[in-house]
């Protein structure tokens, strides 16, 4: 890229910027998408008839996975506003969209007191949150991505991510407070839809972030072009024809971090206290320690992709995943101590998983077509695998009786994880080579030698 833009040095003061309005908007959108899973169990009781407990868990995870339905359609929308009128105009919508659905959660009526519409405009509140949400990753992913210079990609995206999982605590810590600190009656009565309301603030404040910065000088680059050649942006079926093989090594290879992000935003606090035998605020403690976990492993494996590369990172994610999954889902279900260092291997295998898989939404598409490709394939599989991954969850436990139907379905995917990046060896390796060496330069500029050593890495 011969653009000067292209040239600003991203250190320093610049780069907290670009990343923190990035992030600001992502932690805004999965703080919400946590509160869901929190207060999950509440919520059956909300929205459904009274009866049968496993039945009304069972009701809110199919709205949970009703709303995942509408991901697809969000990566659609918001992936052609960010191809075509750049990725921070789609950021700034999608944050207002995600935030919107939650905030509306927070003020709808019960199934006491308006029968089967309660659950009807729980499952509508869902889908808008999940359209949002479709579009996030891919475009502040790639608003990160190529802002970035080409040595330090892995590890500004997963500081980028780490914001996801912070979102997410927070969302767990603030319930656990919220639920300590108010009476049982209260919390149930109106305690809960605090922490929806609380998406009005963290989108405002997203809002005002990412309009604050400028945007990519990769899709500023393209905009003159596409101004100078009067040719528009690629239409869904061109992305799809051309990109069909990209997208569906992506799905493949991201498949297992579909399951077990869900697994642990979602259904890890019920698996706790269902299946482990813990206590409610137990159960709480233990998914704020497995979070912090993710955050740990997350960035460390930044650092380790920005060494050895996309592709070897995703494969070793995936060999420890297929490892550890069942073991750490049976410690979890053992009790507290057992429960701590199950969480803890889950929270690791998942924050391993999380930047290759999400690096690899920008990595291996082109430009002209990197939000709506990496958005589409994205939210297909998070459509199938963890929209699924709560109500398969509750179901194979229940028919088991313990945590191992769970764990063999996770080392199936992940096993499908390594596959799919030794099977896709080629478009990795493509992708990683044409992204070598454009990006804003961090000190010296890069040189074609340390550009051919970084395609070595792969």
């Amino acid at each position: 890229m011969t653009s000067t833009s292209a040239q600003l040095e991203f250190t320093g003061r610049r780069r907290r910027r670009i990343i923190l309005a990035a992030s600001a908007g992502n932690f805004a959108e999965w703080y919400d998408w946590g509160v869901y899973g929190v207060v999950a169990t509440l919520l059956a009781t909300q929205f459904f008839p009274s009866g049968d407990a496993v039945t009304g868990l069972l009701n809110t995870y199919a709205v949970f996975a009703l709303g995942y339905l509408a991901r697809p359609l969000g990566g659609i929308v918001f992936g052609r506003i960010g191809d075509k009128h750049g990725r921070r105009r789609a950021m700034s919508l999608t944050v207002l969209v995600t935030c919107g659905g939650t905030a509306a959660m927070g003020l709808l009526p019960t199934y006491q007191q308006i029968g089967l519409f309660a659950p009807l405009l729980l499952v509508l509140c869902r889908m808008a949150q999940s359209m949002g949400a479709g579009g996030e990753y891919a475009s502040a992913i790639s608003f990160v991505y190529e802002h970035s210079p080409a040595r330090r990609r892995a590890r500004n995206v997963a500081q980028l991510v780490a914001s996801t999982f912070v979102g997410i605590m927070t969302g767990s810590v603030l319930a656990r407070i919220t639920s300590a600190v108010m009476s049982r009656e209260s919390y149930e009565a109106y305690g809960w839809r605090i922490l929806f309301l609380v998406a009005v603030p963290l989108a405002l404040m997203g809002v005002y972030l990412r309009r604050r910065v400028e945007e990519t000088p990769e899709f500023e680059e393209l905009a003159r072009t596409r101004r100078k050649t009067a040719v528009e942006a690629a239409p869904l079926w061109s992305t799809l024809r051309q990109q069909w093989p990209a997208m569906l090594v992506l799905l493949v290879c991201t498949a297992s971090y579909a399951l077990i992000s869900t697994t642990i935003t979602s259904y890890l606090t019920t698996f706790l206290i269902d299946v482990g035998g813990l206590a409610t605020d137990q159960a709480y403690n233990a998914t704020v320690l497995s979070n912090l976990a993710v955050i740990a492993a997350t960035l460390a494996t930044g650092v380790l992709c920005d060494r050895v590369g996309l592709r070897r990172t995703l494969t070793i994610a995936g060999c420890v995943v297929a490892a550890l999954a069942v073991p750490s889902l049976a410690l979890a279900a053992s009790g507290l101590a057992g429960g701590l260092v199950g969480v803890v291997l889950i929270g690791t295998c998942k924050g391993l998983l999380a930047l290759p898989a999400l690096l690899a939404l920008s990595a291996i598409f082109p430009v002209t077509v990197r939000v709506t490709a990496g958005a589409l394939a994205y939210n297909v599989t998070q459509a199938a695998f963890g929209g699924t991954g709560p109500i398969i969850g509750v179901w194979l436990n229940d028919s088991t009786g313990g945590p191992y139907g769970l764990g063999i379905y996770l080392t199936v995917l992940a096993v499908s994880t390594v596959a799919g990046s030794i099977a896709g060896r080629r478009i990795f390796d493509r992708r990683f080579a044409e992204a070598a060496l454009p990006g804003p330069a961090e000190g010296p500029a890069t040189t074609d030698a340390q550009a051919g050593q970084k395609e070595q890495h792969i």
